[in-house]
């Protein structure tokens, strides 16, 4: 039986049958044609070049805070003003002696939420440790507020537990 080699075959040095360029072993006679050649490049990272990989994971999470913390300062500046103005509730739900009270409480809830972004989000640009258990604990509450937050939150908790961002904070090691 006569085979043809095609262009894209050569010749099994032991069976003299075509099989194919890219093959490793002869699958007629199960002789090795050629050396498999593996492209395993592990780069070692410098210790610089660690800390920057370390610092770029964390920054989807610095971006993210800064977020939460300018939506909730623009409720806090914008929206409260515009709520404690308005007829109905000056006039329906909150009697007129309480209006200052009301906005003094939502101030100080607000300014407590602008703090809880704050604490951990000093602590990533300070590199402290105690940002790490905090960052998780605003991404749940993230998680749980903000109704796109939950996607978002996923992506940043990986990054918050990468073993660089990790080493970055010096956390754990």
């Amino acid at each position: 039986m006569n085979q043809e080699k095609k262009p894209d075959e050569i010749y099994c040095p032991s069976c003299a049958r075509p099989i194919k360029n890219d093959a490793v072993v002869c699958p007629h006679c199960g002789v090795q044609v050629r050396e498999l050649k593996v492209t395993a490049e592990t780069q070692t990272l410098t210790p610089e070049q660690e800390l920057e990989e370390g610092r770029r994971q964390l920054g989807g999470i610095k971006a993210w805070f800064w977020v939460a913390v300018v939506v909730l300062a623009i409720y806090l500046v914008v929206f409260i003003p515009i709520i404690a103005t308005s007829p109905q509730v000056t006039g329906a739900i909150l009697p007129a002696g309480n209006i200052a009270l009301s906005i003094t409480v939502l101030i100080f809830v607000f300014g407590i939420w602008i703090a809880l972004y704050l604490i951990p989000l000093i602590g990533l640009i300070k590199r402290k440790s105690f940002s790490v258990p905090f960052t998780r604990a605003m991404l749940v509450i993230t998680m749980l507020g903000f109704p796109i937050g939950t996607i978002i939150g996923a992506v940043l908790w990986k990054r918050i537990n990468h073993p660089l961002a990790k080493k970055y904070l010096n956390y754990g090691t």
